[in-house]
């Protein structure tokens, strides 16, 4: 006999997924952060949280273009239907068009009963309309003219960013970036080579037919290319392997650490960089993470503990103003807006605004301040972001030169692969150029 929680099981996918749009767009929730606690609420299956993440994630980056798709369909504005209708037929168009595992008629199905369940008799009629529409009308659908209006609705991108990105590259790498920025992230781990080591790690997906690439600019990486269950990979709950990206490891790289030295880590949460120094100083000398969270402190003890790592010296405080004894050298891996990594938060593209690029370098500024009070002389700071964006980079590191004769920038192409350095000396990995996420580094000595 079936229990009312077995039937509810067979729906649940698709109305969390719903549930969750409704709180990103009505209560402002982070989109990660909703699925994986209405998930866990619902008690769902490993491959129903996997169609619902795809679900909720796709429809959020791709929202504008969905939007406009759907007013194409309507004689109606979209802001009038109810937010549960709404997000209804921005699952069904989703589907549709960006997945090709989950058959239409069974999207159409789910659609309407659920709009059934959340409207009525008449809505559910519309819905199943709409949707219909869509499938015979896709190719009558005309995106607008303008070159950024265009950008802007097919990538589903905010208009203010595409208009900064005209103004920095051509319009083939935009397009290029955009494209990037709406691919599902790759999956990278660094190698703990404080625990294992690349022939360990090679056997162990060798065994487990899983598919792997070496990382392009980083030693001890790889990208895993097959699809698997992460919580089911062994390796990274026995702190073998650490789930990190590749253009991250660049600036612990840049910072160049060796055995002995004691390195502050001024903004370290949640301890991927802090740990992999530690790799790097292999386990011996000091480092002192400082984090103004104390949930993110409680992660990063958690991840040295499983990672073995013993040097980190974990500090609640405030990069802006922290004190501490004169240090060898500090990584200031500054707040930002993520620029170059758009497409590992779905919802990240619309928290966005240009005021951002105003507010942000001020705080970069005052933290690269404090950085250069608690360095030894002829020590290093590396400054470092994911941005893609020269206010929160080049123009930081120049204001800070400008102000602090002390200083001076080093090339980093001494300690890096020069494909990843710029003729003035600066780490800077763009996706469509290195086809990894982008960063921004400058490696600066206190004369």
């Amino acid at each position: 006999m079936k229990t009312e929680s077995s039937a509810q099981t067979k729906i649940s996918a698709r109305e969390t997924a719903l549930k969750a749009l409704y709180k990103i767009e009505q209560e402002e929730s982070f989109a990660e952060d909703t699925v994986e606690k209405l998930a866990g609420e619902n008690r769902l299956s490993p491959p129903d949280r996997r169609l619902v993440a795809e679900l909720v994630l796709g429809t959020t980056k791709m929202r504008k273009r969905i939007d406009f798709e759907i007013g194409f369909l309507l004689d109606q504005r979209i802001e009038r239907l109810t937010p549960w209708i709404r997000n209804i037929l921005r699952m069904g168009i989703y589907q549709f068009e960006f997945t090709d595992r989950i058959p239409e008629y069974a999207a159409v199905n789910e659609a309407v009963n659920l709009a059934r369940k959340y409207g009525h008799g008449g809505v559910a009629r519309l819905v199943n309309a709409v949707l219909r529409n869509y499938q015979r009308k896709k190719k009558e659908i005309r995106f607008p003219e303008d070159e950024t209006d265009y950008l802007a609705t097919f990538y589903s991108i905010p208009e203010w960013l595409i208009e900064k990105w005209l103004a920095i590259f051509d319009m083939e790498n935009v397009v290029r970036l955009c494209h990037y920025f709406n691919q599902k992230p790759a999956v990278g781990v660094r190698i703990n080579t404080l625990k294992s080591d690349a022939a360990e790690i090679e056997g162990y997906c060798k065994e487990r037919e899983i598919t792997i690439r070496k990382g392009i600019y980083a030693g001890d990486f790889y990208y895993l290319q097959s699809a698997v269950e992460l919580e089911k990979v062994e390796l990274i709950e026995q702190g073998k392997v650490y789930l990190q990206d590749e253009a991250s490891l660049l600036s612990v790289g840049l910072l160049y650490p060796k055995a002995g030295e004691t390195v502050l880590d001024l903004c370290a949460a949640p301890g991927g960089k802090s740990t992999y120094l530690a790799q790097k100083m292999e386990n011996h000398g000091k480092i002192i993470a400082v984090d103004k969270s104390v949930a993110k402190i409680a992660m990063m003890k958690k991840n040295c503990q499983r990672l073995g790592v013993s040097m980190v010296e974990t500090v609640l405080g405030d990069a802006t103003d922290f004190k501490a004894e004169k240090v060898d050298k500090v990584l200031v891996d500054a707040p930002c807006s993520g620029t170059g990594v758009l497409h590992r938060n779905a919802d990240a593209r619309w928290r966005k605004n240009p005021q951002d690029l105003k507010r942000l370098p001020e705080l970069q500024l005052k933290i690269l301040e404090n950085a250069i009070s608690l360095v030894r002389q002829g020590g290093v700071i590396v400054y470092s972001t994911c941005s893609i964006m020269p206010e929160e980079n080049q123009e930081v590191v120049e204001r800070i030169l400008s102000k602090h004769r002390e200083l001076e920038l080093e090339d980093a192409g001494k300690v890096l692969c020069s494909a990843v350095v710029t003729k003035e000396g600066y780490l800077r990995t763009l996706p469509f150029l290195h086809n990894i996420d982008g960063a921004f580094g400058a490696r600066l000595v206190k004369k």
